[in-house]
């Protein structure tokens, strides 16, 4: 037996709310993983996994309904806001009647307050459809969830999308927990617990869902007509991953209605302008990045020696300069080749198809990567593109095997620190990326678990003629500012003048304009 398997997932900032997420039957935490970059805006996270389902697979199930949601209730925030799909809202509903102080506001994602239709609540899965289901199940399991997978995407007009991020999923599941969620489905009547709740409500149903039909949306807006209620048209049984952005958009305004959440304006950096500043320099970049192969070439000798042949992967790969080298390094081991920015991502695959076995458009916040995958990471100067910093050393931690390695270069906050003060005697704009402290790097790697084995620092000076051969330089690579308080249109011929002005008091004795680059080598072991 294995304890029930939670995973918290900090905000980057201290005054985030608590959020506790909820999967629904025959799921696991994992489903919620691509919307979670966006949630760590505004929540510190709680993820679990049900006894029986995803990583807790192990652990005991319990009969009772009311014993397992105190088994629950153990290893979840004292306070918090719920937020539960399917199957987890109608416990979330339940726990909000029993330890009302403990939900603080109550989210249901297409989760009804009866299941099975009965007389006294028709807007529900027909009985008989019910008992079909569960005889299929009861028969093969693999052909329950097959059933199962083609009910929840059944009407949603992106279905295709829903279902590519369902098959990244590992399923992990025992059947006697299978069968005792179908009981709780059946069991499990919320509507006296949902007319009671102290705490405010947001119920979100999809318009086309074949498991929660579309009416009961209009059932809960007529008996419950304090909760808010909000259908998502074209939508299936996961609105959540049909129209993410929606989604997050109901959610935080309602919960910053209530005075749960503040603003999440922290946040300097904005990823797209990332990718697509990256990518519109895909072609320019290997032709003005003399630093940035350099600092790549220092953190392969950084790299451990090889333990087994697992994977590994260059995250931030870019125009794929790294690639010959680590392939060398790892011989005949898979190589996955990841990055941010599709065109630089394209690039690097045009160069280098037979180097990598698989090219990977994703985030270094939620990584498209299984628990457990990975033997290497390997990463050069593209971490310090992301602000949640716990969550980026998270992904890491979890994708990697016990006793894999992360090596990293990434940058200080000294760095191109002559360029941000020339700016500020301009104007009060952020002109120049803000990079992390070191005492936030240091704590965003010991939370997770993984153990700093070496760690350096390098001053890196690059010398102009003129501030315009820096400026052009780091427009060529995709490293110009792409913060969101960054000025909008042109900059004038004034402004740009003042700069130079201010930008002529570092000129050095050998006539060169420097600019500064502070580098942090990293190498991590993930604690077995």
């Amino acid at each position: 037996m294995t304890l029930i398997y939670r995973e918290y997932l900090a905000a980057h900032h201290s005054a985030a709310a608590e959020l506790v997420l909820l999967h629904g039957w025959a799921s696991d935490s994992d489903i919620w993983r691509s919307v979670i970059p966006s949630l760590r805006q505004y929540f510190n996270i709680t993820l679990i996994d049900l006894p029986g389902f995803g990583r807790s697979v192990d652990c005991v199930v319990e009969n009772d309904i009311a014993v397992e949601l105190d088994t629950l209730l153990e290893v979840l925030p004292e306070s918090a806001i719920y937020c539960g799909w399917s199957l987890g809202g109608m416990f979330a509903a339940a726990i909000a009647e029993a330890h009302p102080h403990r939900v603080l506001a109550l989210v249901t994602i297409a989760s009804n307050a009866v299941f099975v239709a009965n007389e006294a609540w028709p807007a529900a899965m027909p009985r008989k459809d019910f008992d079909a289901f569960c005889q299929t199940v009861e028969k093969s399991a693999v052909k329950g969830l097959r059933r199962f997978e083609l009910l929840q995407l059944h009407g949603d007009e992106r279905a295709a999308a829903v279902k590519t991020v369902l098959n990244r999923q590992q399923k992990r599941v025992n059947e006697f927990a299978m069968a005792k969620g179908l009981r709780s489905l059946n069991e499990l009547d919320n509507r006296a617990a949902l007319a009671g709740l102290t705490c405010p409500a947001l119920h979100v149903f999809g318009g086309n869902d074949a498991l929660v039909p579309r009416q009961a949306a209009e059932c809960f807006a007529v008996n419950y007509p304090n909760h808010e209620v909000k259908v998502f048209p074209s939508c299936g049984h996961i609105p959540f991953l049909s129209q993410p952005e929606v989604f997050l958009a109901e959610l935080v305004d309602f919960v910053s209605s209530k005075g749960f959440v503040g603003d999440a304006s922290s946040y300097c950096l904005d990823k797209t302008n990332v990718g697509r500043s990256f990518s519109r320099a895909a072609v320019s970049y290997d032709g003005a990045a003399l630093l940035q192969r350099r600092i790549a070439d220092q953190l392969i000798t950084l790299l451990p020696q090889p333990v087994e042949a697992a994977p590994l992967v260059d995250l931030g790969c870019g125009t794929g300069y790294s690639l010959p080298a680590l392939r060398e390094y790892g011989g005949a081991r898979t190589m996955l080749a990841m990055d941010l920015a599709p065109g630089m991502l394209a690039y690097a695959k045009d160069r280098y198809l037979a180097l990598s076995d698989a090219w990977i458009c994703g985030d270094a916040e939620d990584l498209p990567l299984a628990d457990g995958s990975v033997g290497l990471v390997f990463s050069s100067l593209a971490l310090q593109w992301c602000e949640n910093l716990a969550a980026v050393y998270a992904e890491i931690a979890r994708v990697l095997k016990p006793g894999g390695s992360a090596v990293i270069a990434t940058l200080g906050p000294n760095t191109l620190y002559e360029l941000r003060q020339s700016w500020q005697q301009v104007d009060a704009y952020a002109h120049v990326n803000s990079f992390a402290q070191e005492t936030e790097l240091r704590s965003a790697i010991d939370h997770v678990g993984l153990q700093i084995e070496a760690w350096q620092e390098a001053s890196e000076v690059m010398e102009y003629e003129r501030l315009s051969e820096l400026t052009r330089e780091l427009k060529n690579i995709g490293a110009h500012n792409v913060n969101s308080g960054r000025p909008s249109g042109l900059t004038s011929r004034a402004r740009i003048k003042a700069l130079t002005t201010a930008y002529e008091h570092f000129r050095q004795e050998n006539a060169l304009l420097p600019a500064t680059y502070q580098v942090w080598y990293l190498r991590c072991k993930k604690i077995a």
